[in-house]
C-alpha cells in the first residue's frame, strides 16, 4: 500500500512539474534531448537501430499480447485475472491519450529529425505501455516461477521498458520525462489495480517461489 501511494506521488509531481514547466526538469529535458540528437545525427546506423525497436515494441504489440493472455485466460475460466488484464490495459490507454490531450506538450522539434511522431508528447506511449506490458505480464508469471526464473524475468521485463523508452529519446520523438512520466504512471495503474484485484480475489495466489 505504502509502495502504491509513493508511485502515485511520484506520477503526480513529474505531472505537475511538466504542466508548470519547471525550469531544472525542463533544462535536463533539453539537454539530453540535444545530446542524443546530435549523436542520431552523425551515427545514420544507431537511428535504424532505435527504430526497428521502437516499431517492433509498439503499444499495439503489447496490448496484442495482452488481449491473447486475457482470451487464454478466460478459456482456462479465470475470469477475474483476465478482468484485471483488460482493466489495466484500458486504464492505461486511457490514461495515455486523455493525459496527452490535457497536457498537450509539444514534442521536441528538429532542423532535421530522425524519426516521427504524432500526438502530444506527455507521456510516453510506449514507455507507458511496454512498463505496463511487462508488469502485468510478470505480475501473472511470478506464481510460478522459481528464484532464478524470477531475476531473469525481472531482468528481461526491465530490458524491454528502459531500452524502448531509451529509443524515443534517441529518435528525438520525446522528452525524459516523457518518458520516466509514462514509466510511472503505467507502474501506479498496475499496482493500483493489482491491490484491487489481491483485496478481491487474494491475487497474487502464492509469494513463495516455486520449486
Amino acid at each position: 500500500m505504502k509502495s502504491t501511494v509513493l508511485l502515485a506521488a511520484a506520477s503526480i509531481i513529474i505531472t505537475i512539474a511538466v504542466a508548470l514547466s519547471f525550469g531544472p526538469l525542463i533544462g535536463v529535458d533539453h539537454a539530453v534531448a540535444v545530446a542524443l540528437h546530435g549523436y542520431a545525427l552523425d551515427h545514420p546506423a544507431f537511428v535504424v537501430v532505435m527504430q526497428v525497436w521502437t516499431d517492433v515494441f509498439d503499444p499495439w504489440t503489447f496490448r496484442g499480447m495482452l488481449v491473447i493472455v486475457a482470451a487464454w485466460l478466460s478459456w482456462r475460466r479465470r475470469f477475474a485475472l483476465a478482468g484485471w488484464v483488460v482493466v489495466t490495459m484500458a486504464l492505461a490507454g486511457a490514461a495515455d491519450g486523455g493525459l496527452k490531450a490535457l497536457m498537450d506538450r509539444t514534442r521536441p522539434l528538429w532542423d532535421h529529425p530522425v524519426s516521427h511522431a504524432t500526438g502530444g508528447s506527455f507521456p510516453s506511449g510506449h514507455s507507458l505501455t511496454s512498463a505496463m506490458g511487462c508488469a502485468v505480464l510478470l505480475a501473472l508469471a511470478w506464481p510460478t516461477l522459481g528464484r532464478r526464473a524470477r531475476v531473469v524475468c525481472v531482468i528481461a521485463a526491465a530490458s524491454v521498458l528502459v531500452i524502448t523508452g531509451f529509443t524515443r529519446l534517441g529518435l528525438g520523438v520525446h522528452y525524459l520525462s516523457d518518458v520516466v512520466g509514462g514509466w510511472l504512471i503505467a507502474v501506479t495503474l498496475v499496482a493500483v489495480t493489482t491491490l484491487t484485484l489481491s483485496r478481491w480475489q487474494g491475487f497474487p495466489p502464492s509469494a513463495r517461489p516455486a520449486s
